[in-house]
């Protein structure tokens, strides 16, 4: 399961652009006074910076600027500044693949945390170390990590990280093979994003129950997941998990032998795909109708066949004209 999420780049740029300006303001007092609270505005300056640029994708921007923070916070004995300078330098290693590298930055970042009491950073350091070792496919180590965090977050009441420790785990049992308990860890967060008024997370877990059951060969009940999961992300107006939603139906329709309904599904998934310029996922999509299409033709008379086309072509001609 995957979120994408988007930001304005906009905003980005123009937070970019202001905060160079401080930074450089930051340096000419510090080179005209010197001392602990200069090297503070600096220390600002970095951390924003260096997350516009890893919200731009420029991660090897930010690992400078994160450098640059973290030894100012070394310099003047600001652990939480290291501790977070830690964490920025560790997800953009993770972002760019090299993960080896991000484990050694979270691992410093995780002894600092346990040193200062910093217990919900903690939590999320240990989340960040499982989701590093799940890229890596080691996924009993993750399974360690996201349960520690798991732990944590339920001593100090942190509903949040519950909610993505408890959607980690069943994850990583589903990507295990390990549909029962992963079954029962998304049914938790499903219990509990219902308890917060999560809706996000609420549409997320039942996505995942529906890819568990869907796993199992239990179509029917993934449909019904998925169908939920879908009116969520509607009222949402989540465009891109009402995108995944609709292509998830159409799989699972496809299974239960209801062929027109899933290639509405595929069709509605396409049009959103589109819509947000997602040509990989558009790609999905026509290859699941180009394979849809093939069995159709066996079980569908000429007649219906020849309609069931001729709309599917109207639809993607108007498709190409957007």
């Amino acid at each position: 399961m995957t979120e994408v999420i988007r930001s304005g780049s906009l905003n980005n740029i123009e937070s970019i652009e202001f905060e160079e300006r401080c930074l450089e303001k930051a340096r000419e007092i510090d080179d005209t006074y010197g001392g602990q609270s200069q090297h503070n505005g600096e220390v600002i300056s970095f951390g924003i910076l260096g997350n516009a640029y890893q919200s731009q994708g420029e991660y090897h921007l930010a690992i400078e600027l994160y450098q640059q923070w973290l030894d100012i916070a070394r310099e003047i004995g600001d652990r939480t500044g290291e501790a977070k300078a830690l964490s920025g330098l560790g997800n953009a290693y993770q972002s760019l693949g090299k993960y080896q590298r991000a484990i050694e930055f979270y691992q410093q970042w995780l002894s600092i945390t346990r040193k200062i009491g910093d217990r919900t950073g903690e939590g999320i350091c240990l989340g960040s170390l499982g989701n590093t070792y799940e890229y890596l496919g080691k996924y009993e180590q993750a399974i360690e990590f996201y349960q520690q965090w798991l732990t944590i977050a339920k001593n100090i009441g942190d509903r949040t990280g519950e909610c993505l420790s408890l959607g980690s785990l069943g994850n990583t049992y589903e990507s295990l093979g390990h549909y029962q308990p992963a079954i029962e860890f998304y049914q938790q967060w499903l219990e509990l994003a219902k308890c917060i008024s999560d809706g996000n997370g609420e549409a997320m877990a039942l996505s995942g129950l529906g890819s568990a059951y869907k796993a199992l060969g239990q179509y029917q009940r993934a449909f019904e997941l998925y169908q939920y999961s879908l009116e969520i992300r509607k009222d949402l107006d989540d465009q891109n998990g009402e995108a995944n939603a609709w292509f998830n139906l159409g799989l699972v329709l496809e299974k239960i032998n209801r062929e027109p309904e899933a290639m509405h599904a595929f069709c509605n998934a396409r049009e959103l795909y589109h819509t947000m310029g997602l040509d990989a996922s558009m790609q999905d999509c026509n290859h699941a109708i180009e394979l849809l299409s093939q069995n159709f033709v066996g079980a569908t008379s000429v007649f219906w066949f020849g309609r069931w086309l001729n709309n599917l072509s109207q639809f993607i001609k108007a498709g190409y004209k957007q």
